[in-house]
């Protein structure tokens, strides 16, 4: 049996003979087989086979089986072994060639199965990882006629899984090629002897009929016309074979795409039309140059001289672009006057290079779909690829994933601009069907999505409440992720946090409450520190009180505690406020008051002395030197404290607070950045005159006092390039008008924003920089 079988993994069968059928030469498909009314023509072994059919019948109708079932059917390979009972047949009657001859009688091959009195049907069978065929015969029964459809309908189905593995294999790993003379497959010896060009040996029928031939184990061939027509239907039904012509179909192969979107295999169609192409090649050399030699048809040799002479394919790219040498071939070779003398051997060339040109033609047409293909392939690659990542990454790290869909799709070789704005839309339609998102904007239009797995929302937000409270970009996500559960929250998503276990939800849950809990006492505290430093008022307090306490003992009165200890406390109360975290305004004025910036007034704009017109030129030029000063420090501080690449639009824009606090984040690498500041050991001088030298170039936005709101910021900082840009305050406005909307029930806070949305959009004009006369 596992002679007669083919492995699952190589599904790449061997080549019919040159004898195989044309479809206009198969068999009709009759219904029907009939009681045979010249019993006496058939040999012995025929009629011996006949009356082994209907036994067998017999025997399976007696055990009471009426359904009609592959397994059930007597089949070629138990001939030899049913015709040794029957003694009136010698050694001759049973051997193989009898008993090939005998089917051919009883199937009547010779006049296309018009009196057949027997039917014959393959049926695939998997032995371990093999699969092999068995050929089931089927012979009139009680009646004068027996319907076959039956019997064939019974055959397939039982057969159908196996095909569907055949070709899905055959797909997956293609046919093995010859690089160098693909067109080999398709040349073969014929009758005398020739190297002849059979072109339909590279079809899907050709490679089928090989395996069905095995079910004949040593007997000669007998072509199976109606299997190779159900075969090919059921194919073309899943889609899973293309139609050439009518008896030539070919596999859909799985496309083999390297990331930057090239082919790490060629197609079938494209390795179709260079099999073609060569056995053609090889077939004009050897058949038709002798027609045109005898003929001295000078013009066509010279041009087919040049033709072969050309190499052709020189690289992987010019194989997937065959269209332009399949037409200057062709265009050689149509034309040609073929000699009309008595004889056929011209007319067999001519009929076999028609055929050839006639189906690659057709490979040409349908070379055009595999590009729609190879898109269709990248794209489930794209799509399996990024869905697969999100409950991966979300399960192992806990946080949210980005996803830049355009990137996604870009960066796998989409062809066309057309199709990749499909993909980008299929793509988010079919991540956003099973996960959940936030989208956000970028400055520059376009947006990124930070998707999540919801199954895992809890864990989710407990890691980055967690790492939020020292990362800004979790911080960041966090609130996105709280966005995403509060909509999934409002009815209850049924997906919400599934994987998770209940208790571990309800544990998640309280800590998460805890770290909210904590991080808001923190804010308050640091609130309170910046209003009150409790240290050195409690010492100037204790301090105090002790001095008063200890002259209360020297004078021997109470006197000094009674009225020393209020005023200890008093000014313990302004050495709490004096050294309390100071405003951007007064940090600048000690600067300017300490004289290291003398000469520049406010805002960076010098102050003239007139006691002299050369004092004033040596005044401008420290002015101007000094501001040249600020301005290096300024550059060396400009690309940390307002970052060109960021997540949001309000990490560009900051107030007194957070600009001292990013100027202490990033102030080492200011200091190396300016040599100046990299000189000075005291980060606070550093930080302090880092800051004068931003405040000096950015706009500063103050709101007014009746529109200020105590937990938001009264003084408002932006880059004097980012307020130039039309873009980034049309940005900035559309964020003000979200935060305005949340809150529109907030008349102080709609005030405050539309007052910011006002000056941004209508008013920057005020605080760009002034042109100086």
């Amino acid at each position: 049996m596992s002679e007669d079988s083919i492995d699952l993994s190589d599904t790449v069968v061997e080549n019919p003979s040159s004898k195989e059928e044309s479809s206009s030469d198969r068999p009709s498909a009759q219904s029907y087989i009939f009681l045979s009314d010249s019993v006496g023509s058939l040999t012995p072994t025929a009629r011996c086979i006949l009356d082994e059919l209907k036994d067998w019948h017999k025997r399976v109708e007696k055990h009471g089986s009426k359904e009609k079932h592959a397994s059930y059917l007597m089949t070629v390979d138990k001939l030899p072994e049913a015709l040794g009972k029957y003694t009136n047949l010698g050694a001759q009657g049973r051997s193989e060639n009898s008993i090939h001859h005998a089917l051919r009688q009883i199937l009547d091959i010779d006049h296309r199965g018009q009196n057949r009195a027997a039917y014959a049907y393959p049926y695939l069978i998997r032995t371990g990882s093999k699969i092999s065929s068995k050929i089931a015969l089927i012979a009139p029964q009680n009646e004068n006629k027996t319907d076959t459809q039956p019997y064939r309908q019974a055959c397939f189905r039982f057969s159908q899984d196996l095909i569907k593995v055949l070709l899905e294999n055959r797909a997956k790993k293609g046919r093995n090629w010859d690089e160098d003379n693909p067109g080999s497959l398709l040349l073969q010896k014929n009758k005398e002897g020739n190297t002849w060009l059979y072109p339909k040996l590279g079809s899907l029928e050709a490679e089928i009929s090989s395996l069905v031939r095995k079910g004949f184990g040593n007997l000669p061939y007998i072509p199976m016309p109606d299997f190779l027509q159900d075969f090919t239907d059921f194919a073309r039904e899943q889609n899973l074979a293309l139609s050439v012509l009518t008896d030539y179909h070919i596999v859909i192969d799985e496309l083999n795409i390297l990331p930057d979107g090239s082919f790490k295999r060629l197609p079938e169609v494209v390795n179709q039309i260079l099999a073609h192409m060569n056995g053609l090649e090889h077939f004009t050399k050897d058949q038709l140059t002798k027609l045109a030699k005898d003929a001295k048809y000078e013009s066509f040799l010279a041009s087919f001289s040049d033709y072969i002479s050309t190499p052709k394919f020189p690289s992987l790219e010019s194989k997937m672009n065959p269209e332009e040498e399949v037409k200057k071939f062709l265009s050689i070779i149509e034309n040609f006057p073929y000699p009309t003398e008595k004889g056929n051997r011209a007319l067999s060339i001519k009929e076999t290079i028609e055929l050839s040109v006639k189906i690659l033609k057709r490979l040409s047409e349908e070379k055009g779909s595999v590009l729609t293909r190879k898109d269709d392939s990248i794209y489930g690659t794209v799509k399996n690829a990024v869905i697969s990542k999100i409950p991966e990454h979300t399960k192992n790290h806990n946080t949210l994933l980005r996803i830049d869909f355009e990137e996604e799709v870009a960066k796998a070789g989409i062809t066309s601009e057309e199709k990749t704005n499909e993909y980008i839309k299929r793509l988010k339609d079919d991540v956003f069907s099973d996960h959940s998102y936030y989208e956000e904007k970028l400055p520059d239009g376009r947006s990124v999505y930070y998707v999540v797995d919801h199954g895992y929302m809890a864990a989710v937000i407990h890691k980055l409440a967690f790492e939020g409270r020292t990362n800004p970009e979790y911080k960041k996500q966090l609130g996105y992720a709280k966005i995403i559960n509060h909509k999934l929250s409002n009815p209850k998503h049924p997906e919400l946090n599934n994987k998770l276990k209940p208790e571990l939800i309800a544990k998640l849950n309280a800590d998460v409450k805890n770290m909210e809990v904590e991080e808001l006492e923190k804010e308050r505290s640091n609130e309170i520190r910046s209003r009150f430093n409790a240290v050195p008022g409690i010492l100037t307090f204790v301090v105090s009180t002790l001095i008063f306490i200890t002259g209360a003992y020297y004078l021997r009165s109470a006197m000094p505690i009674f009225f020393g200890v209020p005023f200890s406390v008093v000014l313990g109360f302004m050495a709490a406020i004096y050294f309390r975290e100071k405003s951007t305004e007064e940090i600048r004025d000690d600067i300017k008051n300490s004289g290291k910036f003398s000469g520049i007034g406010d805002w960076g704009k010098p102050t003239y002395h007139s006691s002299s017109s050369s004092s004033s030129y040596e005044d401008e030029a420290e002015t101007n030197k000094k501001e040249e000063k600020l301005s290096h420090i300024y550059k060396a501080a400009d690309n940390f404290v307002f970052p060109k690449r960021f997540n949001k639009i309000t990490d560009k824009v900051l107030d007194p607070k957070s600009l001292r606090s990013r100027i202490y984040e990033n102030l080492d690498n200011i200091k190396r950045n300016n040599m100046t500041l990299g000189k000075e050991k005291d980060d606070d001088k550093v930080a302090s005159t880092v800051e004068y030298a931003v405040l000096q170039s950015v706009s500063t936005i103050l709101i007014p006092d009746d529109v200020a709101i105590r937990d938001l910021p009264n003084t408002i900082l932006i880059n004097r390039n980012d307020m130039k840009s039309a873009l980034f305050r049309g940005q900035l406005a559309d964020h003000y008008r979200e935060e305005m909307n949340k809150k529109k029930f907030d008349k102080k806070l709609v005030k405050y924003y539309t007052y910011l949305i006002n000056t941004v959009e209508m008013e920057y004009y005020k605080y760009l920089p002034k042109k100086r006369v």
